[in-house]
């Protein structure tokens, strides 16, 4: 809770009343913090997070986190019109591997599992997939026990593809007034009679307002309801945790609870976030899941699809450029490209290198100051290209070697690349290069380096070439990269 009390302390020193402020407006301040303190570290976010959630001694390295499934939305608008071929056109032939629909809108609970059961469709064919939906408490027990017959008997292996239902029924009022026990025994009623899991959403949102966002008393009231499977099963098959109402460090301290005492799954989720909310809530689920205590714990696609219906984004590049046409984002990339110095700053100092001369040798200024100045020298031999560049930079060499190692984002920086894209989580990466209305293309494996940073990397198909970036510290604030790599042209 150190977060979330130096949240309140900087609210109420500023003359600000904490019970007044939005729930999305504490969730931005946690984000300027966690940054702020991921720069201090040193370390881009996701590495520093872990250092703090994870148990002391375990290994964390760049490579840790990787990619991470996201699921597809489809808003109560677009199921009953829309077909999976559409939606996939529509969601520029990405295809997710699970899918959120929206029921219990403006349909019947039938024509609702009608909807559900031919968006299972594509199960048959190439495209595999499994289905969530989410009721927002819209239901009574009927109307959600209508839901689940009708699905059944439209087709009766739906349970095998439906991952839960998130909060199918109403909010249930004892007395007038609201309990996450009596909510829970309610939903389990479902369970028992319906046997489709259900999920958590606005339940949590709600038990973390009753009990002022303080996690002990949160912890203590699910301890009551999942603390004892044995005694009392349950059918919650997860937590869905949306950073941007009940804040980041309440959400990850819930998945943790929900990982290691109880079994249940921990879907981060948005609530139609903007670029960087969306980064951060990916951020926060990739440290949730690869935790070493989240080993045993069922894994869902994460709900931060959302980004296909943003006219716009706050990040630059948007998020929607690190997820892969297989519905992963890419979390190493979406982290460096949070942490350090900008991309607009660093394309002021990289060097441009004339590919005219065979051979030469050359000091090339970046700015109207003599301090940073490259000497780079290239040579030919045949087909053979060589080429060697040393740079003072104004930086450190973590906050250089976090951008370069950015590969997906070389484009914005360099004249000649049209993209970099991941083809998996092992460092595979496709190259698409144009120089002078000539383009090439390979695919390269690359490897981090640590000491000193950097990259090196070598092709594995298309134009070979192959080299090294490292980055030698100079000072607190300063580096000197050295690149060489080696072209054989066609």
């Amino acid at each position: 809770g150190s977060l979330s009390r130096l949240v309140k302390s900087i609210l109420i020193s500023s003359g600000i009343d904490v019970s007044s402020l939005a729930a999305s407006v504490k969730s931005g301040i946690e984000m300027a913090i966690l940054s702020i303190a991921s720069q201090s570290q040193g370390s881009p976010l996701p590495q520093a997070l872990a250092a703090h959630y994870w148990p002391k001694g375990v290994p964390i390295s760049s490579s840790t986190f990787g990619l991470l499934p996201v699921n597809g939305l489809i808003t109560r608008g677009e199921y009953a019109t829309s077909s999976p071929a559409h939606f996939s056109a529509a969601a520029k032939e990405i295809s997710f591997t699970s899918l959120k629909i929206k029921v219990a809108g403006h349909c019947s609970p039938k024509d609702d599992a009608l909807s559900l059961v031919r968006w299972s469709e594509p199960l048959n064919g190439p495209r595999k997939l499994s289905l969530r939906a989410d009721a927002n408490r819209a239901w009574d027990l009927a109307s959600a026990l209508e839901f689940v017959e009708e699905a059944k008997n439209a087709n009766s292996s739906i349970l095998s593809i439906l991952e839960f239902v998130e909060e199918p029924l109403k909010k249930q009022a004892v007395d007038k007034k609201w309990s996450i026990i009596d909510q829970v025994i309610a939903l389990d009623n479902f369970w028992n009679i319906g046997e489709i899991h259900y999920a958590l959403d606005e339940s949590l949102a709600d038990l973390a307002e009753d009990c002022d966002y303080n996690f002990g008393n949160i912890a203590a009231d699910l301890r009551r309801l999942f603390g004892d499977r044995v005694n009392r099963p349950h059918g919650c098959a997860a937590f869905v945790l949306k950073p941007a109402l009940i804040g980041l460090e309440l959400s990850l301290q819930l998945a943790k609870l929900a990982h290691e005492e109880f079994q249940i799954s921990a879907v981060f989720s948005s609530s139609f976030d903007s670029g960087i909310g969306l980064a951060f809530t990916s951020i926060l689920a990739a440290v949730s899941d690869r935790a070493p205590f989240s080993s045993k714990v069922k894994k869902y696609a994460h709900g931060v699809g959302t980004f296909g219906m943003l006219g716009g984004d706050t990040l630059s590049p948007s998020f929607e450029s690190y997820v892969s046409k297989e519905g992963l984002v890419n979390v190493n990339s979406l982290s460096r490209a949070l942490y350090g110095l900008s991309l607009n700053e660093m394309s002021d100092r990289l060097p441009v290198l004339d590919p005219a001369s065979p051979k030469r040798e050359s000091t090339i200024s970046l700015n109207e100051s003599d301090d940073y100045l490259a000497k780079t020298s290239t040579s030919t031999s045949g087909r053979d290209i060589a080429v060697s560049v040393s740079l003072p930079l104004p930086f450190s060499d973590a906050i250089a070697s976090s951008r370069f190692t950015d590969l997906p984002q070389m484009s914005r920086w360099s004249p000649w690349l049209n993209s970099v894209t991941y083809l998996d989580s092992a460092g595979l990466t496709e190259w698409n290069l144009n120089v002078r209305g000539v383009k090439f293309s390979w695919r390269a494996r690359s490897e981090i380096l640590e000491n000193p940073k950097g990259i090196k990397w070598e092709s594995i198909s298309g134009l070979k070439n192959r080299g090294f970036v490292e980055f030698e510290p100079t000072s607190d604030d300063s580096c000197v990269m050295k690149l060489k790599m080696s072209i054989i042209m066609p």
